[in-house]
This record gives structure tokens, sequence and C-alpha cells, in this order.
């Protein structure tokens, strides 16, 4: 009876994990279909093509006007420039390297900082969604919301070493209308927020649908609110790009 038992036992319990594991990948199965249609949607090829963007943007950090200019390339370079009425702003990621300069002032960035600014490179390739077909990003279900009176599905994204992002994706076009994630904000000594970014006004640039109109909002409240004013997409920028400032 025992012995009879103890199979049972075994048996109900590998029906248990094979559910599980099957139950898993029909889950991951899914949420791999909705990224797909979503890149298929945002240029497809292209966006796997161009590994390199240069975007100019116009907008207010709260009542501050400003222009930026940000340069990426996949998988570890990034360059921000920011001009407003207090002066220049530049900020490089070159792989394991990483300066700031204010003005005429410059430095070579410390660990904590170069592991915020990847933590903003990785946000910034996801919301790309090419990199999301390696397996290294792990996908799960979010469920259903109204964006802006859109109907929206959403899919957890999780990467060892980084921190989580949702993403929400338009139920009739599969653009990308809404990325949440956290962030540090050094405007409040570097303390951890909630980072939502609102996407719309999306346009053909060389066959990749780019969001013009981009909001951002700390913890609920609206923070940035920026126009893209010019886009350009190449396979690979010039290495000069990512110098030292």
């Amino acid at each position: 009876m025992r012995k009879i038992a103890g199979v049972v036992g075994v048996i109900c319990v590998s029906g248990i994990i094979i559910f599980s594991v099957r139950g898993n990948k029909d889950e991951d199965t899914k949420m791999r279909e909705i990224v797909a249609r979503a890149i298929k949607a945002h240029g497809g090829e292209n966006l796997e093509k161009f590994k390199g963007s240069i975007t100019k943007s116009k907008g207010k950090l709260l009542d501050l006007e400003y222009t930026t200019e940000t340069a990426l390339q996949v998988p570890d370079r990034s360059r921000i420039t920011a001009e407003s009425k207090l002066g220049k702003f530049v900020q490089v990621l070159n792989g394991d390297k990483g300066w700031v300069k204010f003005g005429d002032l410059g430095r070579e960035c410390v660990k904590e900082e170069l592991d915020e600014m990847r933590e903003q490179l990785n946000a910034n390739l996801i919301s790309h969604l090419a990199v999301l077909n390696g397996r290294e990003y792990k996908l799960s279900p979010l469920g259903e919301e109204k964006i802006d009176d859109r109907s929206a599905i959403g899919v957890h994204v999780e990467h060892k070493g980084y921190r989580d992002i949702n993403l929400y994706f338009d139920k009739e076009s599969n653009l990308l209308l809404k990325m949440e994630t956290r962030i540090k904000d050094p405007l409040r000594g570097g303390e951890e927020v909630a980072a939502e970014t609102l996407y719309s006004d999306y346009r053909n640039v060389d066959g990749v649908m780019t969001a013009h109109k981009i909001a951002i909002k700390y913890d609920g409240k609206t923070y940035i609110e920026s126009e893209v004013t010019e886009v350009k997409y190449a396979e690979r920028l010039d290495d000069h790009v990512f110098e030292k400032p």
C-alpha cells in the first residue's frame, strides 16, 4: 500500500512539474508572440539592421526648457548632450568607461554612476525592442489596461543584473505606448523613483516607426515633456561619437 501511495505521489508531483513547465513555456511563447508583432509593427528587420541612432529633441524638464541630442549604439555605448539656460551637459558611456561634463568641467564617472548609466542604456535598448529576441530577457504577462483611451497589453521584462521593466503595447497597432521602470533621480539626491514613459505621435523614419512625442512621469507626476525634432538611424555610428568629452 505504501509503495502504491509512493508511486501515486511521484506521479502527482511529476504531473505538477510537467504542468508548470508547460504552463511557463506557453506563457513565454505568448509573450514572445506579442513582442514579435510589436517588432514587426515598429519596423521588423530594420530594427535589427539599425544598431545606431542619433535623436534630437526639445522639451521641458518641469519649467526648464532644453534641447538634447542622444546617440545610441548597441550594445554598450551612449552619448547624451543636453543644453539649457543653465549650460551644456554631456554624459558618455563607452563600454566599461564613462564621463560627465558640465560647461568646462569634466570627470570620469565612478562605479555608481556607471551602473545607473547602464540601467538607462538597457531601458533605451529595450524600448527599441529588437534586443528582446534574446533569450537572456525573460518575459511574463501583465494583463491589459487603458492608456489614453487605447487598449494596451502589458509584458513584464526581466534581465539578470538590471531592474525589471514593464512594456505596454497598443492592442490594435502593436506600437509601444508605455514603459515603466525605476530610476535614480539626480535632482532628489539619487533617490529611486517610479518612472513612467509615454510614447505617441509615431512617424515612419527610414522604415522604423518612431515616437515623436515622449512624456516622462516620476511617481505619477509629469517631469519631462519632449518632442523629437530629428532622427537618424545607422548600422554603426563613428567611434569618435563616444570618445571622452
